[in-house]
């Protein structure tokens, strides 16, 4: 984030529940003190986001915790706080009070129409935008976006940067086949409106490997800065499988954790299940042939097992682990899912495996406590013989082809 930004915040105002203004005073190097007697308070606060001519383009600098306002470009909130711990508290617990809302008015560059403010919170008025909650529904992005409505995708939004080059005609529709199988898949995660945001990868990130991804949920909202290597081709088809698998996975995270919350023991769960319904997704959409998922999963097999996957263990258990495990999580996560839904069609069945078990965790989940291990291990149980659970999420047994179907192939 350019040292300038700090500069962008004015015009800060905070009233009680009754309106009543609070008392600010400035804190440390640009930050704010508000007196609020630890209450629910309310936040205002004008962001003066022009962008600069050596400086184009803003991008998300960091999130820390669940509670922080994503602002692309301008992680503003934490400057409210005398430090950056509050951030990792529960919203009810932090020393500060909990905030009841918070408001930003964007000054959008009059001399610059292509630039615009794209966000999923609510259009209170021109320029002003107020969160839908505080503050992890909301996201902001200011910039040269080009926003197209996906057909038949029960409103989703497509906003892409203007130097975006990854199938650019095409990457609407992807997006918009992707997010409609899921909800043919299972029902609607939430009646709101979904939105993408499309961004080239900051210029300090190198691209390997072809093609370079990276996303992040944030309720409604998907964010994905991607790049390619120069020398493959905008039209390879094999960038258009990587794209559709690549979304088929950060969709479903609209299903899992932000529709239904869990724990981080279930890291496997959430990352798992979205990496084996990407996949479905992407061959059911047609944008990735089904000899090609095939392929893809016979590949990730054979990952799991270069890394030590085939070390029996808990998924729950090495959900906690280090950052380090975490490709093992995608790989052996996308792995069982792949042996639970085979697990349940060994049966005749009136719906799906993914239907199944989405409705019985929304059932579960009551809407403010996440799901735990304990509640997930009974609801699996209930749709699949008690001892493949133990077996293969508990770890009492490793994964092998013939148990993954992967037999002769």
């Amino acid at each position: 984030m350019p040292s300038a930004a700090a500069d962008r915040i004015a015009d800060v105002a905070a009233f009680n529940d009754e309106g009543e203004r609070l008392t600010i005073s400035e804190f440390g190097h640009h930050g704010f003190r508000i007196d609020n007697g630890g209450e629910r308070w309310q936040l205002s606060y004008r962001l003066n986001i022009r962008p600069t001519e050596d400086v184009p383009t803003f991008y998300r600098t960091s999130v820390r915790g669940d509670d922080y306002l994503v602002l692309v470009g301008s992680d503003a909130w934490p400057r409210f706080y005398e430090d950056s711990s509050p951030l990792t508290d529960p919203v009810d617990m932090r020393p500060a009070g909990r905030v009841a809302t918070a408001r930003a008015r964007f000054q959008l560059p009059g001399e610059r129409e292509e630039w615009r403010v794209v966000t999923s919170a609510w259009d209170e008025g021109d320029g002003f935008h107020a969160m839908r909650s505080h503050p992890i529904a909301s996201v902001f992005a200011l910039g040269p976006f080009a926003v197209e409505t996906a057909p038949g995708a029960h409103g989703l939004r497509v906003a892409r940067h203007r130097d975006w080059d990854i199938r650019p005609d095409e990457i609407t529709r992807i997006t918009g086949d992707l997010l409609i199988s899921h909800r043919e898949a299972v029902p609607p995660a939430a009646g709101g409106r979904p939105l993408v945001l499309l961004s080239p990868l900051p210029p300090n990130h190198g691209v390997r490997g072809g093609l370079r991804t990276a996303g992040m949920v944030r309720n409604e909202t998907l964010i994905v800065y991607a790049d390619r290597q120069p020398e493959v081709m905008r039209g390879h088809p094999g960038i258009a499988e990587a794209m559709a698998v690549f979304l088929g996975h950060e969709l479903f995270h609209l299903w899992v954790p932000s529709g239904v919350q869990v724990t981080r023991e279930l890291s496997w769960l959430s990352e798992g299940w979205a990496m084996h319904m990407g996949r479905r997704a992407a061959i059911a959409t047609g944008w990735l042939a089904e000899a090609g998922g095939e392929r893809r999963l016979n590949q990730s097999y054979r990952r799991y097992l270069d890394i030590g996957g085939y070390r029996a263990g808990s998924l729950p258990e090495a959900s906690l682990g280090d950052e380090r495990s975490r490709n093992l999580l995608y790989l052996r996560g996308e792995l069982v899912f792949q042996l639970l839904e085979r697990e349940w069609l060994r049966q005749p069945r009136e719906q799906s495996f993914e239907n199944a078990l989405w409705e019985a965790l929304a059932a579960a989940y009551d809407g403010q406590e996440p799901l735990d291990a304990p509640a997930v291990r009974q609801i699996l149980a209930d749709l699949v013989e008690p001892t493949i659970v133990r077996r293969y999420v508990e770890g009492q047994a490793p994964l092998t082809p013939a148990a993954l179907g992967l037999a002769g192939r």
